[in-house]
């Protein structure tokens, strides 16, 4: 059973979970303060900390006050940017607003414990005696197999091993790295798998969805802002880029980098240096930078889109992830991993995988890549019986082509025999939802892409996919 110590103010909403945590089987402890859960605990003792903001509001020296061990959750009732990066800074896993649904609570915690448990289980005592080096690059490629469920990155396929090869040749130096892939395929897992196998692992990497932040704050929040420098600046702010200091920039989506940002990120890519919005002076950082994209950036510089100089300057070594449907065996090596970690977290009895289970997985085309495995193992979970899971709740968009009356020219393979060759995933994904939604609904179209109703919204405003026309009678 593990243990987990709340640490919350005694009007928290944090509060709320200690009841249904219990429910689920964890050990609850609470304290209004850590001057409180230091006096009455040992909190090395515990496997996992939630602690509410304000509570770490309260300590002086927050850095040096809340303790390396146990790993902690911070949640917040009053959420921004800054406060969020301060965090991870200071080592909180995650950072989640408050109040949280039930749901992600459960999952960040199963993802937290589950990452304590692998961390001991590859530092036991007899690993470090015959290892007294164990940090150094070599021996943290042993104490963390690419390719096995302790790495975070599964798979054994030629491309796969490949990709395993040039990881561990870039991770002992500091180039950049350009990761290349379609949407879903792990780029990220990737950044933070050569994070850990570098000799920056001790500090933190700090990771940013380009695509995710308004283009309006975009360079705040990378690289900071003096007080007064905009309207609503009204505190001086250091952005993700000096937070990454020491450690890993990880830049997904690098694409969406509007061009003035480009700018100023290729200066700390060329003199090392940054300087805030509305700054004078320029500040000295040592980052190692990551970055992913699934667009062609060539294309891109080739339209003006992306500068031609920073493209070059991050085109220094590129990593290639092939997608689900080129994984071969992956698959199905990825599927029973899926299946095993979804059962533990929704505290479900580990179940078989069948034949019937695998040969429903490899027939699909997973235009999702291993985020749409992911959701479809989870969904196939929580609608089967106990003791089994059933392929049909798998409910894959290539099941509802080919269900009850379906004219022969509804069926997946027809569907993709439309597209051009070369055809992008948002390519795909248009055609699909402007196919099927005047027979699907919002809900039909979401499971079928393996992705939630509030995905299939936001890539509708993405892409401009516009909406089924209904008309009264």
């Amino acid at each position: 059973m593990h243990s987990i110590m709340i640490i919350c103010p005694e009007n928290s909403l944090l509060k709320e979970s200690e009841r249904w945590l219990s429910k689920y089987g964890f050990q609850i402890n609470t304290s209004q303060s850590f001057e409180q859960a230091n006096k009455y605990y040992d909190l090395s003792a515990f496997d996992l900390m939630l602690v509410d903001q304000a509570a770490i509001e309260s300590l002086e020296h927050p850095a040096s006050e809340i303790p390396e061990t146990p790993k902690h959750i911070v949640l917040d009732a009053k959420p921004s940017l800054s406060t969020g990066v301060n965090s991870m800074a200071e080592g909180a896993v995650y950072y989640l607003p408050l109040p949280t649904d039930t749901e992600t609570l459960l999952k960040h915690v199963v993802n937290t414990l589950e990452q304590r448990d692998q961390e001991k289980a590859t530092t036991t005592p007899e690993t470090l005696a015959s290892n007294p080096v164990l940090f150094a690059a070599s021996e943290r490629e042993e104490a963390l197999p690419l390719g096995t469920p302790g790495s975070g990155i599964i798979g054994q396929c030629p491309p796969m091993l490949e990709l395993f090869s040039d990881m561990r040749k870039v991770a002992a130096t500091d180039v950049t790295v350009l990761i290349r892939g379609e949407s879903g395929t792990g780029k990220e897992l990737v950044a933070k798998a050569l994070h850990n196998l570098s000799q920056r692992h001790d500090y933190p990497i700090i990771s940013v969805n380009c695509a995710a932040i308004p283009e309006n704050l975009i360079e705040s929040e990378l690289f900071g802002h003096e007080k007064g420098a905009f309207t609503g600046a009204t505190t001086a702010h250091d952005g993700l880029i000096v937070a990454a200091d020491k450690g890993t920039l990880f830049l997904d989506e690098i694409g969406e980098l509007p061009l003035e940002a480009q700018a100023r990120l290729l200066r700390v890519l060329q003199e090392g240096e940054i300087r805030r919005v509305g700054a004078t002076q320029s500040t000295h950082v040592n980052i190692r930078l990551i970055t992913a994209t699934h667009r062609n950036l060539f294309e891109m510089v080739k339209n003006g889109q992306f500068r031609e100089d920073l493209y070059y300057r991050l085109y220094v070594m590129e990593l290639l992830l092939p997608p689900l449907r080129d994984r071969g065996e992956d698959i199905s090596i990825l599927a029973k991993a899926l299946l095993e970690k979804t059962c533990l977290k929704h505290h479900r009895p580990p179940v078989p995988y069948s034949k019937t289970f695998d040969k429903a997985i490899r027939s699909h085309d997973w235009p999702g890549n291993v985020r749409e495995l992911e959701n479809a193992i989870e969904r196939a979970i929580i609608l089967s019986p106990m003791d089994r899971v059933e392929a049909a709740n798998l409910k894959l968009a290539s099941q509802h082509h080919t269900k009850g009356k379906s004219s022969p020219a509804s069926t997946e393979s027809d569907i993709n025999a439309t597209l051009p060759e070369g055809t992008t995933l948002d390519d795909y994904f248009k055609h699909f939802v402007l196919t099927h939604q005047h027979k699907m609904t919002e809900t039909q179209l979401a499971h079928s892409l393996g992705i939630s109703r509030k995905s299939l919204w936001e890539r509708r405003q993405k892409l401009a996919i516009p909406k089924k026309v209904t008309t009264e009678k």
